[in-house]
């Protein structure tokens, strides 16, 4: 009552003692007010190395400490200790580090190679810590936002045989943030309201994918020259448009292509060649073997008499014959 009292005794020497009362109470670090923490947006593509402005420190670093943490956690990611004008102790963890420029005076968060897992709110925070206690001077908040953009593919689930109709795929993998637009195009025409069974699910590493159906008929199929996928996405510099498309020719599956056919012939052909050339050689086998067997004369071979030869010199001279073979007449 009496300080109040004090106070409104004089407005004019009232306004002085509590200026310089806030004046040192704002200096001395004790006032922590949201106003004080700076705010940063910082946009990175996966991959990249990421080199964000932390804390700008003065000359007088003697008893500072500066401390790294996410997503308004009390666990610390890296933490630097100045003393001696120079920095005493660096603890970091993780793919998170802090880097002290001497020459501009900064101090960086530096992460080599950004994931979509890294994205947050990071809080650098400093503190004195002579004299004691620990007073918190100033902080910095950083929104970190890392983008990925899609890997698109798009392929036909399995070709025509008996079906009536068949399913065009088009895959976005691995994008981050999660909003994502599909298009789909017949002839370079906007196809609409023809696709099924679209899905979009996360992935371990933070991303997402996203798996869009286009149902098509057989008749579509083979009076339609090409089918396109566009995917578009805030981290591409344009979209992503991907085709696929048959030659006319091949468009009826029910006719064999030419060179499936000559491939059949080709190989009816070997076989019959093969055949002939293996029943010619059997057969000159045998015709062999008989041309040899006709040529050989058993030694026991019995010549028989002339019926006309009954005299006994007849007899004689067929007996000596008989017994001396290489005999001539």
């Amino acid at each position: 009552m009496m300080l109040f009292r004090k106070l409104q005794w004089s407005k004019g020497k009232a306004i002085s003692p509590v200026l310089l009362i806030y004046a040192v109470f704002w200096s001395s670090g004790l006032h922590q007010d949201a106003s004080t923490a700076r705010r940063r947006n910082v946009v990175s593509l996966q991959g990249k190395m990421v080199k964000m402005e932390c804390m700008h420190m003065s000359d007088a670093t003697e008893g500072l400490i500066l401390t790294l943490r996410r997503n308004g956690t009390p666990t610390e990611l890296c933490s630097l200790r100045f003393r001696n004008f120079r920095i005493w102790d660096r603890v970091c963890k993780g793919s998170v580090t802090l880097e002290y420029d001497h020459h501009t005076k900064w101090v960086y968060a530096v992460i080599q190679r950004v994931s979509v897992n890294d994205s947050g709110i990071y809080n650098c925070t400093l503190e004195s810590m002579i004299p004691p206690p620990v007073k918190t001077l100033t902080y910095t908040y950083i929104c970190l936002t890392v983008s990925a953009p899609p890997v698109v593919e798009l392929s036909l689930v399995s070709p025509f045989f008996n079906n009536c109709e068949n399913t065009l795929t088009c895959c976005a993998w691995d994008f981050y943030p999660q909003d994502i637009q599909f298009s789909w195009y017949k002839d370079g025409e906007l196809i609409t309201s023809t696709s099924k069974n679209d899905s979009l699910f996360p992935n371990s590493n933070g991303s997402y994918s996203y798996i869009s159906n286009l149902i098509i008929s057989r008749s579509d199929w083979s009076r339609s020259v090409q089918f396109s996928c566009q995917v578009n996405h805030s981290a591409l510099e344009s979209p992503v448009v991907k085709h696929i498309s048959l030659p006319r020719a091949e468009k009826d599956s029910s006719k064999l292509p030419i060179w499936i056919l000559a491939a059949v012939l080709a190989g009816l052909l070997m076989i019959l060649v093969m055949i002939i050339l293996a029943m010619t050689l059997i057969f000159r086998s045998k015709t062999t073997s008989q041309s040899s067997a006709d040529r050989v004369m058993p030694e026991t071979a019995v010549m028989q008499l002339p019926q006309e030869c009954q005299r006994e010199n007849c007899h004689t001279t067929y007996a000596l014959l008989n017994y001396y073979p290489g005999s001539t007449l």
